[in-house]
């Protein structure tokens, strides 16, 4: 039989029976407030939800609003909807200000307490909550009900070390993933020549010919063909992190049609260009299909395939903006419709591009744009096992 107060997954070592106490018999709940303007002012809005990380510099962040003073390794952890996960392992000394608890160890390893509370059980409770459009943390509820915890300081501290070690390394890999994503968006900008000019900001080393411009229609060609023989029946949708992803893996759902023989069907490697515009996007997005065979899209979007350009700069140069100034100039002021632009096919192909002359340079730089992805791509990775790991932890290594 298992006992309820041994987790599945411990250290080599350790065999006692956790034991079960309230949450105020090891950590005192700190209420003593400071308006100091000598202390940095924290705030919901300073923390990355789930990650314990701040999103901003706050160590000059002085001002004199109240709120909860809290001081190095002890633990805050946002009340007001707690299903926001709104907590943090305190590094500097502070005001914790708005719907903060603050905590202090109190015969126990800070570091084990700050990983019980991201715990399954403790988040249970936690979200028990009073109010519903403003929902809290009860602190009757959570001072009241008992956790397991490891009777050896040891034990407690070799589990808060393996947790910190993971989002240290999350940190790390989220970090470089960040600094990745801005310099792809920096290249984007300035590999591409700005309006009106021929000759991009940055060049790859061993060209030097000025760019040529070329109407669309001539260097890709209309894909229309239908899926009349259900060659596929994977509805696909566009997403501007992820491009052509399947609808089921994209909203856990099909919303195509049940019969998509009318549906163009789209070939691994061609493009799609969704008018639907949305925030960040104001003329829609066109993406290439890379990760399935072949897949069925509304005869909404316009397809095509490069017949006298490299596919990968073209994937890139649709990454950029660079093609926003020409497409806008299709849709006439105001001729939008239920979230779609209003761009006929023939005003799209017309559009003018500014590409190299050169093919080995639009592979060079399709290739540059490329590895770069794989890296970024390899950090992503690295983040999303990183994550799975310790959501498995956390459930295998608390009671």
């Amino acid at each position: 039989m298992t006992n309820k107060n041994i987790p599945n997954v411990r250290f080599v070592g350790f065999d006692d029976v956790w034991e079960k106490k309230f949450f105020t018999d090891f950590l005192t709940r700190k209420t003593a407030s400071s308006d100091s303007a000598k202390l940095p002012k924290l705030e919901f809005e300073d923390i990355i939800s789930g990650e314990g990380r701040l999103n901003k510099d706050i160590s000059k962040k002085f001002d004199d609003r109240k709120g909860v003073e809290f001081r190095e390794k002890d633990i805050l952890f946002g009340k007001l909807r707690p299903y926001l996960k709104n907590w943090y392992y305190a590094d500097f000394p502070g005001v914790a200000l708005g719907d903060f608890w603050v905590f202090e160890a109190d015969n126990s390893d800070t570091s084990f307490d700050y990983y019980l509370i991201q715990a399954p059980h403790f988040q249970k409770v936690a979200n028990d909550t009073s109010g519903t459009k403003m929902p809290r943390s009860d602190w009757k509820t959570v001072s009241n009900t008992k956790y397991a915890i490891p009777t050896s300081i040891a034990e407690q501290s070799q589990i808060g070390s393996l947790f910190s070690t993971i989002d240290s390394l999350l940190s790390f890999y989220k970090d470089n993933l960040e600094n990745y994503q801005a310099f792809k968006k920096s290249m984007l900008s300035k590999m591409f020549p700005r309006a009106g000019q021929t000759v991009p900001e940055i060049r790859l080393d061993g060209f030097e010919s000025e760019w040529e411009k070329r109407k669309l229609n001539t260097i890709v060609e209309r894909v229309t063909r239908k899926n009349s023989e259900l060659i596929s029946e994977r509805a696909l949708t566009i997403s501007a992190q992820y491009g052509l992803v399947d609808q089921e893996d994209f909203f856990n759902k099909k919303v195509a049609s049940k019969d998509v023989s009318g549906y163009y069907l789209i070939n691994n490697g061609e493009f799609a260009y969704n008018k639907s515009y949305s925030n960040g996007y104001p003329l829609g997005t066109i993406k290439r299909l890379d990760k399935y065979k072949c897949g069925v899209l509304s005869t909404l979007y316009i397809l095509f395939r490069p017949i006298d350009v490299n596919s990968d700069f073209l994937a890139c140069y649709y990454e950029s903006n660079k093609w926003h100034k020409e497409v806008s100039m299709c849709a006439a002021e105001g001729a939008r419709n239920h979230g779609l632009l209003n761009i006929a096919p023939a005003d799209f192909f017309n559009t003018e591009l500014v590409i190299p002359r050169d093919k080995a340079e639009q592979r060079a730089i399709g290739s540059f744009f490329s590895n770069l992805d794989e890296l970024i791509s390899s950090y992503q990775t690295k983040i999303d096992e990183l994550e799975m790991l310790k959501k498995k932890l956390l459930q295998d290594m608390f009671v």
